[in-house]
This record gives structure tokens, sequence and C-alpha cells, in this order.
């Protein structure tokens, strides 16, 4: 049985998308989410300006996180006043700082090491950083590391930014995939945004008909993110990720597609559609609810 987490959010400003806090029960941590334009009024906080590390990320025009850095702080958000002067890039901060003199400076320089090593390894995101710390982590600190680690996983992924490399949390009960065309795609959903994961295969002889696809398809092939394979297939090299299926599935079959459709599970099945009322249902997560005999339409989430 899964053990349940509780964590406390302070939005300091009053705005969802402003300055917060965020402290699980019972940690030593600290997480502190700052927008860019926020970041003087961010100084005034108690506690934010401990030792810790951070990411900077940047979010398209999707909120999706296109880019991040991680570095480490001694003295908390006084550090990101140095990257708001140098580096143009991003537009918020994710801090996660040690309440008082809970983490050592050989922690903190490990820690950074570690989460640095982990954004690479999840082929996610382009990561920023230039060089990447020569540190080497005794074996003796590893395991409080990995610990906090978790717990800086868990916080990102609260937020909407996964940190795992995407082959890590498949199995064949959550991976879906399409085969039109010729091509072998795989991806997972989560009720709010679509995956097309690493090693998928894009079918490029016919374009999107949203043209953004198609832009991104080049900017992807250009990067050396769609490479051309020995049996005269282009795959991914990279994880991506989307706001629906249907932009998923357009993006990999080309033309326009219906991905509540298209992807489908390993017995062949696809989000279900009830005929009273369009009912959208995935692995147990009632996704869109529209009831074609009422004046009013209901869309909802709800976990069963």
């Amino acid at each position: 049985m899964a053990i349940s987490k509780k964590l406390e959010t302070i939005y300091h400003n009053g705005q969802p998308d402003g300055i917060r806090s965020i402290r699980r029960h019972l940690s030593t941590m600290t997480t502190y989410v700052v927008p860019r334009p926020l970041l003087s009024e961010a100084k005034k906080l108690t506690g934010i300006n401990r030792p810790g590390i951070y990411y900077l990320i940047s979010e398209n025009d999707d909120n999706k996180i296109a880019q991040i850095y991680i570095g480490q702080t001694r003295n908390g958000v006084s550090r990101l006043e140095d990257h708001n002067r140098s580096k143009d890039f991003w537009n918020k901060a994710i801090m996660f700082l040690a309440d008082n003199k809970t983490f050592s400076l050989d922690m903190i320089s490990g820690l950074e090491a570690y989460a640095i090593g982990k954004a690479h390894e999840s082929n996610r995101y382009k990561v920023e950083n230039s060089v990447n710390p020569k540190y080497e982590i005794d074996e003796y600190d590893l395991p409080l590391i990995e610990e906090v680690y978790e717990e800086i996983k868990f916080i990102m992924a609260t937020q909407g930014y996964k940190m795992e490399n995407a082959k890590e949390t498949l199995n064949e009960a959550n991976t879906l995939h399409t085969t039109r065309n010729g091509i072998e795609a795989y991806g997972i959903y989560d009720g709010e945004r679509f995956e097309v994961l690493e090693g998928s295969e894009i079918y490029l002889a016919k374009p999107v008909n949203i043209e953004k696809y198609n832009i991104q398809r080049k900017e992807l092939l250009d990067n050396g993110d769609i490479v051309l394979s020995a049996d005269g297939k282009y795959r991914l090299q990279t994880t991506l990720v989307f706001n629906s299926p249907s932009g998923a599935s357009d993006f990999v079959i080309g033309g326009s597609t219906n991905g509540w459709t298209e992807w489908k599970d390993k017995d062949g099945k696809t989000f279900t559609v009830d005929t009273d009322s369009v009912i959208l249902n995935y692995k147990g997560l009632l996704i869109l609810h529209i009831d074609l005999n009422r004046s009013s339409d209901r869309i909802f989430h709800s976990i069963r």
C-alpha cells in the first residue's frame, strides 16, 4: 500500500502562480517557488536565505520546461540575483533550502552534483549547466543525498515537472502505442499531459495540419533529437510532452488525428466512449464527461 504524504503550501501573495513555499510534514527542508518578476519581493521572506540547491526553469508557451539549470547556494535567494543579471533564459526558480544547519557544505555540493547527473539522465530537458561539478560524493553521504533527492523529485512532480527518465516509469500496463503508417510510437498519459517516449518512430513523410508541429519537427531534426536510423525510419532521441493525446498523435503520424482513438494499450483498447454521454476514460481516470442529455456540459477530473 502506498504511503500518504502531506504537503503544506503557502501562497505568499495570494496568487496560485505567485511566490509559494512548500513543506512536507517532518521534513528538514522548505521549497520556494519564485517567478523571476517577483524575485525582489521574495527576498523579504523569512528563511529564504538558507543554504540548499535550486533549479532555474525556462517554460515555453505551453507551460512545459524547455531548459533547466541546477546550482547550489549558501545564502538562499541572494544567489539568484547573480543569475538575474547574467542568465536570460529562465523565468522561474524552485529552491530547496535546508532548515537551520541540517545541510553541510559537503552535503549541498554532493546534492547539486547528484541532481545535475539525474537531470542529464532523465533526457527530458535541455540542461544548461555547461560544466558538471567534479565533486566526488562520499559513500557515507550518498544514502542521505538519495533520500533528500527523492523528496526533491516528488515535490518537483507536484509542480508539474517530472525529473525521472520516462523509461524508468514504464511498464506494460501504462504504455500506449500507435502503429499507423508503419511506424511504432509509444507514450504515457496522466490525464493532463501526454508524453511521446524516446525511441518512438516519427512518420515525417506526411506534414502535420497544425504548422507549429511541422516547425517543431524541423527543429528536432536540426538539433539531432530526431535521427534517421539504418532501417530508414526516423526516431526520437528524447521524450516530448504534449497537452493532449491528439497533439501527440498529430506530431507522430502527420495530418490531423484523433488521439483518443489512435493511442491503444497492450490489449488494443482505446479511451472508451459511451453513447449517452461522452466519457473519455483511461486506467480508472475519468478524463472528460459531457452529458449529451443535458443543456449544460460538465467537464471534470476524478480519480477512482
